[in-house]
């Protein structure tokens, strides 16, 4: 009887750390701008993403000066990722497009809001700083994305 209980509870807690189910997110395409902090200070971000149906998503980080960091390089990468039920999505950084001399890839671990209009999170590679974006709006809305 002792072994039956132990078996069951050990089923309970083997479901409760199941992964987060990938979301469609073909919403998340488009345009995103905002900007991250990192060892060189506030950094100008723009990302071009296409979301597929079944979660996965990909793109590139491009990377450029603020008026507050004007000498900093500027640089773009590939990005790979997946967007979940909950809103979460995690980006990780693919192969060079343009890199200048001395820097390094990041990711972005965060939550895109309801709306698909803001995605913030934190860069694990600067010690979790944070990271804000917004996406462009399109003129017109195409049902195709949801």
């Amino acid at each position: 009887m002792l072994a039956m209980i132990v078996f069951c509870s050990a089923g309970v807690s083997a479901s409760s750390i199941d992964p987060p189910m990938l979301g469609n997110a073909k919403r998340i395409s488009g345009k995103w701008v905002g900007h991250y902090e990192c060892f060189d200070g506030k950094t100008g971000v723009t990302l071009m993403l296409t979301g597929h149906k079944n979660g996965k998503v990909e793109g590139s980080f491009s990377f450029y000066p603020m008026s507050s960091s004007a000498d900093m390089a500027t640089g773009r990468f590939a990005l790979v990722g997946f967007y979940y039920y909950d809103g979460s999505m995690i980006l990780d950084s693919g192969a060079w497009i343009e890199k200048p001399e001395g820097h390094e890839t990041i990711s972005l671990r965060g939550k895109v809001n309801p709306e698909f209009d803001t995605f913030t999170g934190t860069v694990p590679e600067c010690f979790n700083a944070e990271f804000s974006l917004e996406k462009m709006q399109r003129l017109h809305y195409d049902k195709t994305l949801d």
